[in-house]
């Protein structure tokens, strides 16, 4: 007879606990990215002023979802739902933005 384990198929997996330092470093580059918005905020880019602030947000929104969010270390469903609601959004905003442009608009 063949010998069954006892044990939940899961349980040789293990979660690496981040250390302190891992979440500090972390919390300095939001703080930093922070600054950086603040600071854009006061010069004049021209078009590039929103093209770099949403540069600067999405990196701090994928630094929280990876680290503090713990997606970094999720299994790959996980990584798929993420993907898909991505695809989804762009969809969306997409079809928004089509509709917006071709209305025609007209001067009351």
């Amino acid at each position: 007879m063949t010998e069954i384990a006892e044990t939940a198929p899961d349980a040789d997996h293990h979660d690496p606990i981040p250390s302190v330092a891992y979440y500090l470093a972390v919390f300095a580059a939001l703080i930093f990215l922070t600054g950086l918005t603040v600071g854009l905020s006061f010069v004049e880019l021209g078009p590039w002023h929103l093209v770099l602030g949403l540069i600067i947000a999405t990196t701090k929104a994928v630094l929280v979802a990876l680290f503090f969010m713990h997606v970094i270390h999720s299994p790959r469903l996980t990584w798929i739902v993420i993907a898909a609601s991505l695809l989804f959004l762009i969809i969306l905003i997409g079809l928004t933005m089509a509709d917006y442009v071709t209305r025609a608009w007209s001067v009351l």
